[in-house]
């Protein structure tokens, strides 16, 4: 039965995390109609581990399920996408801020190794991206703050944060500044400095995604374009076709 059950999760995890990098990446539209026995017959598995996937991936509000209709991907305004990475940069700032007040001198060594790859003239943009990934993890793992933690995973589950971070690359010069930046405010244990630059760095990749996607936030998309997560006017959209 274990053995079984275990199966069943694995092909749920495989099946969900597919969905979530085509949904992100955005390769299935909002409104796209998520049909559970097309689905099922794409990854060759059961109805169900499709079922569990689809439930959890409403749950982190990229699908919908509309009763008797089935399942649709979530449409999110750009109103949303751009709240859900400021949310981020400050989820961002506070770990910067608790790793400063908490990291031990061995930490702080650790940290120290893995911020070089700012240093590194020869490094291709994809190496880049990887160390700086790794690097921010590693300043929320020595924030040991669960809470922090979870708030960071929510928002990672439901934003393409690879594209947010490689639209920074143009910028490459002032982001590693505002790394290094971050480093000696770790350093020095200055937990404010440190939450400051790790914002202002969140806010960096952030801008230059909005100029990348040409975004343009107006008091008519707060407004009309406004987060809705029941019946979004793309699933309406879809049904009423």
């Amino acid at each position: 039965m274990g053995k079984v059950m275990a199966q069943h999760s694995n092909l749920d995890t495989m099946v969900r995390e597919n969905l979530r990098e085509k949904i992100l990446n955005g390769d299935l539209d909002g409104g796209y109609h998520l049909s559970e026995l097309k689905i099922s017959k794409e990854y060759n598995v059961s109805r169900t581990p499709v079922r569990e996937a689809l439930c959890a991936l409403a749950a982190d509000g990229l699908v919908e399920m509309v009763p008797h209709r089935g399942a649709f991907v979530t449409h999110v305004p750009s109103s949303t996408k751009v709240d859900q990475l400021q949310s981020y940069g400050l989820f961002l700032g506070l770990a910067a801020k608790l790793a400063a007040e908490k990291a031990s001198i061995e930490a702080l060594m650790d940290l120290e190794a893995a911020f070089a790859f700012t240093t590194q003239e020869d490094i291709s943009t994809e190496a880049y991206l990887t160390a700086a990934e790794t690097a921010l993890e590693m300043v929320e793992r020595t924030a040991a703050s669960p809470t922090v933690s979870e708030a960071i995973t929510m928002v990672k589950r439901r934003t393409n944060m690879a594209e947010i971070w490689a639209s920074s690359m143009s910028q490459r010069k002032e982001v590693n500044n505002q790394f290094l930046t971050l480093l000696a405010a770790l350093k020095r244990k200055k937990g404010d400095a440190a939450e400051k630059t790790l914002r202002t760095l969140a806010t960096v990749a952030i801008n230059s995604w909005m100029t990348a996607r040409k975004v343009q936030l107006t008091s008519t998309d707060e407004v009309d374009d406004a987060p809705t997560y029941s019946r979004t006017r793309a699933v309406q959209k879809t049904i009423n076709a």
